[in-house]
């Protein structure tokens, strides 16, 4: 399953009280982030999301009074985003299609089995994953706005080399009378190389790359034409792939042009780097270099939950020495830190919460870092910061905010790769250990027993036989699962009938019967497809047999003459099932984990080897009842090649 970052609460609406805990029950235990409570009508539902925030609503369709899509009409007037699971046994394409009109999320058919569970957890999660990410998207989209709106160079986007945003210096640099304008109009329109060609437009365009090197045109809405440099890089704007244009007069100073090109490089250097303190070194070197923000430190929030100096310029080491650590509540920029907006003070002495009143620094700006830290510029002049500063901050700041995003994300995957690699390590030794000191000793104990049934005519010789045959297919089961794990090797075009036969003929079947009821073709890994086959028609035909339930293990006793295996297709991959005595339901969950075995004689590894196979492949396994009653393995999600 994917990563939920915090819990999601889920109301579950059923008029049937007992069925309306059931599914708040097993929602719960398919996914410990899940925190559900059940009420049985939509007047509760109602009255329960009047005073409780929720992340998603599971409801049923048929139940008195208010029914499910009349619910959801109310639940969409109170909140129109938040996703509405209908989830009823009532099911129709007409009540599915006025569904999905009324504004429903998802739809889903109760059937038998608690699988149905974890499909519907499942469905919970990727929604309410779907829902979050968009918000947090709006989110970064909105900030960045504010900051392209706050800019002083002109600033389009565009979204297939048509105009979707246009900031206000834009406007003004264009002539426009409003940004409106100047949007849905292509870019190539607005800005064309000096040359009269268009080819470097479209090269930056399409590639997002920085021309500054090609003498640019603006053509404002007077008709008048403006010598300017246009930078761009690639940008997601409203989920689609863009090109934000950076636009600079020439006819303003080389300064600008030079910050600008300057900030590019940095961000690039920003981007390459690996460790936190590195973007902090970088950051105040640019801050003091292309900013001229000389006396400058970045503070990122330590393990005790501080604002902890990491890097800074020596102009601000000798200004005032010791940088000090700022703690919660007690300085301005732990304000600004919480409160995450760019601050210029003019002079900080005049401040409240100031930390030394005594300070030789006189004005200072605070450049928030995100959840990371902050970045603090000083100056012994009151109102030292301009309008230009606290641009060319907000984007820096941006910029260093990403980078520690990215420079975290890195270490993630560097952690989750090392931790992998010491689990197969493990595994690897188990292995070795299993392989070597567990079986030469196993082999001695069976060549011994060989020995004494020659010499010896007594039950227990049987019975030690019985249990040495057991470790070995102990040995075999372990060193499978530790060996291969959750991989394939290389895939191929893999005749399902042919594969069921070879592997039917290996197995003993004893007078059991096999019916393939299929031709389909399928993608698959070729051993590990028949190391799946081979346990489920060994577990098949000895536990439908004896009369013991489908289990992961294996048995002595063989298959008798009304023993029948069926292999048949199902959209989207295949089924076997067989007409023995089947599984309780309430066990259905479990026969999949390690060790599981309803019998002294089982491993309890076959079918868990079977889940692990399935998982591989990129496969769905669902354990439900065969029409005889017997036990149905259900693989879908299966890559079926299609007949020609």
């Amino acid at each position: 399953m994917g990563h939920v970052a915090s819990g999601v609460t889920v109301l579950c609406v059923d008029d049937e009280p007992s069925y309306a805990d059931l599914i708040a029950t097993h929602l719960e235990s398919n996914d410990e982030a899940i925190d559900a409570t059940g009420v049985t009508s939509a007047t509760d539902g109602l009255s329960y999301l009047a005073e409780h925030d929720v992340d998603c609503i599971v409801s049923d369709y048929d139940m008195p009074g208010i029914d499910g899509l009349e619910f959801l009409e109310a639940v969409r007037a109170r909140d129109p985003d938040i996703p509405f699971l209908l989830f009823t046994s009532q099911g129709s394409e007409s009540l599915a299609s006025e569904a999905i009109t009324a504004g429903v999320t998802d739809y889903i058919q109760k059937t038998h089995g608690t699988q149905q569970y974890a499909v519907l957890a499942q469905r919970i999660r990727n929604t309410v994953e779907r829902v979050r990410a968009k918000a947090t998207a709006d989110t970064a989209q909105e900030r960045t706005k504010r900051i392209l709106d706050a800019t002083s160079d002109a600033v389009l986007v565009s979204v297939a080399d048509t105009v979707v945003y246009v900031n206000p210096a834009a406007v003004d640099l264009f002539g426009a009378a409003d940004s409106d304008e100047l949007r849905d109009r292509p870019l190539t329109e607005l800005v064309e190389p000096a040359d009269g060609g268009t080819e470097a437009v479209e090269r930056v365009i399409r590639n997002g790359q920085t021309a500054d090197k090609v003498r640019w045109i603006i053509r404002t809405m007077a008709g008048n034409s403006i010598h300017a440099s246009v930078t761009t890089c690639d940008v997601t704007w409203d989920g689609e792939d863009g090109t934000v244009a950076v636009i600079s007069d020439r006819s303003d100073s080389d300064e600008r042009d030079h910050r600008l090109e300057a900030l590019h490089e940095a961000t690039r250097e920003l981007m390459a780097a690996e460790v936190r303190n590195e973007v902090a070194g970088i950051g105040v070197n640019a801050a003091a270099e292309i900013i001229g923000l000389d006396a400058s430190a970045v503070h990122l929030v330590n393990d005790d939950g501080q604002l902890e100096p990491v890097a800074a310029t020596a102009s601000l080491k000798e200004l005032i020495g010791d940088i000090p650590v700022f703690g919660p509540d007690d300085s301005i920029a732990w304000r600004v830190y919480e409160r995450g907006e760019v601050t210029a003070v003019p002079d900080v002495r005049l401040e409240a919460d100031v930390q030394n009143p005594e300070t030789p620094i006189r004005s200072e700006l605070y450049l928030p870092l995100g959840e990371h830290g902050i970045l603090i510029a000083a100056s012994t002049t009151v109102d030292a910061f301009d309008e230009a500063d606290i641009v060319a901050g907000r984007v820096l700041a941006a910029n260093m905010e990403a980078a520690f995003a990215a420079v975290e994300r890195d270490q993630q995957l560097r952690d989750r790769e090392q931790e992998l690699s010491m689990q197969n390590d493990r595994l690897e030794q188990f292995a070795t250990v299993v392989s070597h000191d567990l079986r030469n000793p196993l082999n001695v104990a069976i060549g011994r027993l060989e020995t004494l049934k020659q010499e010896v005519d007594d039950d227990n010789v049987a019975a030690v036989e019985q249990a040495l045959d057991r470790m070995q297919t102990l040995i075999d089961d372990l060193l499978l699962l530790a060996r291969t794990g959750d991989s394939v090797a290389e895939m191929e075009t893999v005749a399902l009938a042919t594969a069921v036969t070879d592997c039917w003929e290996v197995v003993d079947t004893g007078d059991a019967a096999l019916v393939v009821d299929t031709d389909r073709k399928i993608q698959a890994d070729m051993t590990r497809l028949k190391q799946l086959l081979e346990n489920l028609l060994r577990n098949a035909v000895e536990h439908s047999a004896t009369g013991s339930q489908i289990q992961s293990g294996g048995a002595d006793d063989h298959g008798g003459p009304d023993v029948t295996v069926t292999v048949s297709e199902i959209p989207g991959g295949f089924a076997i099932s067989d007409n023995g005595p089947g599984i309780p339901e309430a066990d259905r969950e479990t026969v999949f984990e390690s060790g599981y075995s309803t019998t002294t004689d089982g491993t309890g590894f076959g079918l868990s080897i079977v889940s692990q196979i399935a998982t591989a492949h990129g496969w769905t396994v669902t354990l439900t009842e065969s029409d005889t009653g017997g036990a149905r393995f259900e693989f879908t999600d299966v890559d079926v090649v299609s007949k020609e």
